[in-house]
């Protein structure tokens, strides 16, 4: 029994070659620093997801909504590696005082990871707001977000 065993175990394994999953058939566009790095939110970035507007028009009020009257909206779904531009942009789009975000302590969602990228910005005469939020593709869990409110400086 156990020649036979054996003996199956060996014609296997000359007959069937081990299979390599699509993640290491596939060319990945961003490449962890740890081989073994486990990540809380994986590379989902062959997964096909709502496109933005769906997404928004599906989305819980409570969690987010844009400005009435908004001067400027942004629905993007990216890379996660890709939000701290956005929301540079965002700044700069936005007249707002240049923020970066430090994404470094986000070592738990793969860069290549796919996220909602929402952002709103309303302004008057005497103040403006800003908001942006980084909802997850898969799950629809927040990542992160920010809101700003800010007054006019002839009023400071």
């Amino acid at each position: 029994m156990h020649v036979f065993i054996l003996t199956f175990m060996v014609v296997s394994k000359i007959l069937l070659p081990p299979q390599h999953s699509v993640d290491h058939t596939s060319p990945t566009l961003c490449t962890p620093t740890e081989i073994n790095t486990l990540y809380q939110y994986p590379n989902n970035q062959f997964q096909s997801f709502r496109d933005e507007d769906t997404f928004y028009q599906q989305l819980n009020r409570a969690i987010y909504e844009e400005y009435t009257n908004a001067s400027l909206n942004i629905r993007q779904k990216m890379a996660f590696k890709d939000v701290a531009n956005a929301t540079k942009r965002f700044y700069l789009q936005t007249d707002g005082k240049q923020e970066t975000i430090d994404l470094s302590q986000h070592t738990f969602i793969h860069p290549n990871r796919q996220v909602y990228f929402l952002a709103s910005f309303q302004h008057n005469t005497d103040e403006s707001y800003r908001k942006f939020l980084v909802i997850d593709a898969e799950t629809q869990e927040v990542i992160l977000g920010h809101s700003l409110f800010q007054e006019s400086s002839k009023h400071l």
